[in-house]
């Protein structure tokens, strides 16, 4: 089988790297000469243009920013596809933009299948989780595809065009939730009652990590940042967002369901970003690098000890 990859940054390499360990033929393309250089390492044939994409593969996954840019690709990319054939959308789509695309791209004979992506850094070597939304009939057909990229078991056709990228947008508001308590647990650990004693975060998360309840990936991740570092002076509290946190709350406005813990985690983020945030949002920010290689903002001079 042949794939085609448009996106070749940190996340399409990953996936790149695991169809290539599948025995699966890669052509990828990218505008980044550096991001075509290391895929090339992996064993991926590097396209000179879309157009070349459309030639070569039957199945093609498109791993470039949502909104504007993912439009784009698909609109350049479409005169040279051919009826039958399957597009995978891999970024971060609001799942309304998937549903109009999907319905466009059935009227010439393209399947679109939305895939909310989750699994971070170690998703390389670990797989990822797959959320898929689009045609049964399409999922099946890409479904060696899918499985390939997927950690085992960790695929699934969730239900019809834009449900994939819409469990993802769901997925992240979780995600935005989980981090913000663990974010304000430890600045109460850091900054409460026993403040004068500093307690020990490094051991209270391995020992939480350990056992505990709340245990999870997170605190694991908590805990390695905590083993370098427990006063994060160097590091801005500034906590980026990337508009799947948004989109929830308002999908959720517009149901009618109550989602007062992702709202409020939402907010901190947009307080965060006008303030320089605080030693709770500073524990996200680290936490979103360990996992997603976000980027963390140093510290202001003067704002070392906020």
């Amino acid at each position: 089988m042949i794939v085609g990859l448009v996106g070749l940054g940190c996340m399409g390499n990953a996936l790149a790297q695991r169809l290539v360990q599948a025995g699966i033929t890669v052509w990828g393309f990218d505008l980044n000469d550096a991001a075509q250089h290391r895929a090339a390492e992996l064993g991926v044939q590097i396209a000179d243009t879309l157009a070349d994409i459309g030639k070569q593969a039957r199945v093609v996954m498109l791993m470039v920013p949502a909104g504007e840019v993912t439009g784009k690709v698909i609109e350049e990319l479409l005169p040279h596809l051919k009826a039958g054939d399957i597009l995978i959308d891999g970024g971060n789509s609001n799942f309304h933009d998937s549903i109009r695309r999907a319905c466009a791209l059935k009227d010439v004979g393209i399947a679109l299948l939305d895939c909310g992506v989750s699994g971070g850094l170690q998703g390389r070597a670990r797989g990822f989780c797959l959320m898929i939304g689009g045609e049964k009939a399409a999922y099946r057909k890409a479904h060696q595809v899918l499985a390939a990229i997927a950690a085992p078991g960790a695929v699934a056709h969730v239900g019809t065009s834009g449900a994939g990228h819409y469990v993802k947008m769901v997925h992240n508001g979780i995600e935005y939730a989980l981090l913000e308590a663990y974010g304000e647990g430890f600045h109460l650990l850091k900054d409460g009652f026993f403040q004068d004693e500093s307690l020990d975060l490094e051991e209270i998360s391995r020992i939480w990590n350990s056992s505990a309840v709340i245990r999870s990936w997170l605190l694991g991740l908590a805990h390695g940042v905590f083993s370098h570092d427990q006063e994060l002076h160097h590091i801005s509290g500034e906590v980026a967002e990337g508009g799947t946190g948004r989109w929830a709350v308002e999908e959720a406005l517009d149901a009618g369901v109550p989602v007062p813990v992702i709202k409020a985690s939402f907010e901190v983020r947009e307080w965060s970003r006008v303030t320089g945030g605080s030693y709770g949002t500073k524990v996200v920010a680290m936490l979103r690098q360990q996992f997603g290689g976000h980027a963390v903002k140093k510290a202001k001079d003067g704002d070392e000890d906020n």
